[in-house]
């Protein structure tokens, strides 16, 4: 067992490291792009993906894409990725996406669609490119927003059903929506423990996504200078227990999420803010709002180094921010000497439990955080 979760990883490894070609390998109307990236973790108050206060290298990536226009209105792609982040993700190999898209109507200005098939969800920046180093903010994504280091990204980044796309582009300005009404599905026991718990996988026999939905306007003004997006999810959760005389428990979410990002000649500044309704229904009730927010700011010293800082501010209940609050504070430097390659590394201070990876902390998670990390990664 253990010899296949390790062989499968490096398998997709050795053959993005064979493949020479700075922009993808193309084959008449097929095209194949691929991407790897290796962390190593230190920190001080909590670990994060791993054992990571004595250092962790369990944080990888690792995916490989293709897309094949059959015809002019038909296109057909697909990725598989592994993905290890401590206990969070075990490193599978996965089908992340593969659907169909059609265009129903496309002219020199806009365009109308669907995809069918296992989809990427629309939502705020970077969700749809979220495992790729270079097109992320820092090697971490803002956790206020995108629950990076709660063990979510199975729930966030693809549905099970069919997307509605349509867009509108001049010159300057474009504006694009996106529709996702997913499907029910299972899902996986990693999810379970990362939402409920590692030690619920006792009782717990099943969990269950059910027609979840994404939604997202977005505009681009002055060719990308300014760019502006509204977010929405909503996704119902059920959960079958094995204990005698116990019903079954929902959670039901619902978020909103507000980018907006300007970007200068050297300089680039990104905002979003969320807010996330949770309720969770069994024999007792509970409900809360998951309010945050962060600002960032990024500096190009060349066309190959850049500079980021992040402040991000999140409180698990709206309605006792004294005693939910959480922040962040990011400091990092990203290097892209090639198209290829690119070298990050950052510094995090966090106080609070927000993002911190509770599944990797089974004794208890501490106040505050301090994390070293440094992450290498390669595409094509």
């Amino acid at each position: 067992m253990i010899a296949r979760q390790f062989f499968a990883p490096l398998s997709l490894l050795a053959l993005l490291l064979t493949v020479n070609f700075s922009h993808g390998l193309e084959y008449n109307d097929v095209q194949i792009h691929g991407f790897a990236s290796q962390a190593y973790l230190l920190s001080d108050g909590n670990n994060f993906y791993g054992d990571s206060q004595r250092g962790s290298t369990e944080f990888y990536e690792l995916g490989v894409n293709a897309s094949w226009q059959a015809t002019n209105t038909l296109n057909i792609a697909g990725q598989l990725l592994s993905r290890d982040a401590g206990a969070t993700d075990n490193g599978s190999v996965e089908i992340d996406y593969l659907f169909a898209d059609l265009k129903v109507v496309e002219n020199d200005l806009s365009g109308l669609g669907f995809r069918i098939g296992r989809v990427r969800n629309a939502y705020g920046f970077y969700n749809e490119t979220r495992d790729v180093l270079v097109t992320r903010p820092s090697i971490l994504l803002p956790q206020a927003i995108y629950f990076e280091g709660n063990g979510l990204r199975e729930l966030l980044f693809s549905s099970d059903g069919v997307q509605l796309y349509s867009y509108w582009d001049d010159d300057d300005d474009s504006i694009s929506l996106s529709l996702t009404l997913g499907r029910n599905k299972s899902v996986s026991a990693d999810v379970i423990k990362n939402i409920l718990g590692s030690s619920t996988s006792q009782f717990i026999v099943q969990g269950n996504l059910r027609h979840p939905v994404f939604a997202q306007l977005a505009h681009s003004v002055n060719g990308g200078s300014t760019r502006l997006a509204l977010s929405m999810f909503d996704v119902d959760m059920a959960f079958s227990t094995n204990i005698p005389g116990s019903s079954d428990f929902n959670l039901y979410s619902t978020g909103y999420v507000a980018s907006l990002q300007h970007n200068l000649q050297r300089w680039s500044f990104t905002g979003e803010y969320s807010l996330t309704d949770v309720a969770f229904q069994a024999s007792q009730s509970y409900e809360t709002q998951i309010e945050a927010a962060y600002v960032q700011a990024q500096f190009r010293l060349s066309t190959t180094l850049k500079l980021h800082s992040r402040i991000e501010y999140s409180t698990y209940d709206r309605d006792n921010r004294n005693e939910s609050d959480n922040s962040h504070l990011i400091l990092g430097v990203k290097w892209t000497p090639t198209t290829n390659w690119t070298i990050a590394a950052d510094i995090y201070g966090i106080r609070g439990s927000a993002g911190v990876p509770a599944i990797d902390n089974p004794a208890g998670l501490n106040e505050r955080t301090e994390l070293l990390a440094v992450m290498i990664g390669y595409r094509f």
